[in-house]
């Protein structure tokens, strides 16, 4: 039996909605630079263009974190993380009783955590663009379904989810 577990941005904003964005922007704030450009202040003019700039590369660097992707892919004897970008696709694979699944604290008080899938000296890390609380709950995730170093991993068909405590659990809910 095999898990299968997709991760990507959370990118609400589609190309075509960008692009509306982008011009409908450009053209209302076009319609304030040029009056003030009538009155006399043209030095507006070259400050929009930079700030339409800016606000372009920005909407151009979102759509492209947008196909940024992880799947990490369990099976009884192996982990498969599968990273696609636009360079292409990179895969790591681990021996599932050697790997182990580490949350890192933040180095810094308001920075975030490190998930990372560790084996034989190789780190890798997962979920980068995830929130600070699904990292957490990830990583907990993981742990259930790839097992300890020490210990036997669980099948993964055995692993349920809580619908009081949303959980994942091996056998009922400790919280009721």
């Amino acid at each position: 039996m095999e898990q299968r577990i997709e991760l990507a941005p959370n990118c609400s904003l589609k190309p075509a909605g960008a692009m509306l964005f982008f011009v409908s922007t450009c053209l209302f704030s076009l319609g304030f630079a040029l009056f003030f450009v009538f009155q006399g202040f043209w030095p507006v003019l070259p400050f929009w263009a930079l700030e339409m700039l800016v606000l372009g590369l920005a909407l151009r660097a979102s759509m492209r974190r947008g196909k940024y992707t992880q799947t990490v892919l369990i099976t009884d004897s192996q982990v498969s993380l599968v990273t696609r970008s636009r360079r292409g696709a990179q895969k790591q694979e681990f021996a599932r009783h050697w790997t182990k699944v580490r949350l890192r604290s933040p180095p810094r008080r308001h920075g975030t955590s490190q998930l990372t899938l560790e084996s034989r000296g190789r780190a890798y890390e997962v979920g980068s663009f995830l929130t600070e609380e699904d990292r957490c709950h990830l990583a907990e995730r993981l742990r259930y379904l790839v097992g300890g170093m020490n210990e036997s991993p669980l099948h993964v068909g055995d692993l349920v989810k809580c619908p009081h405590c949303r959980r994942w659990q091996t056998g009922r809910c400790q919280g009721r």
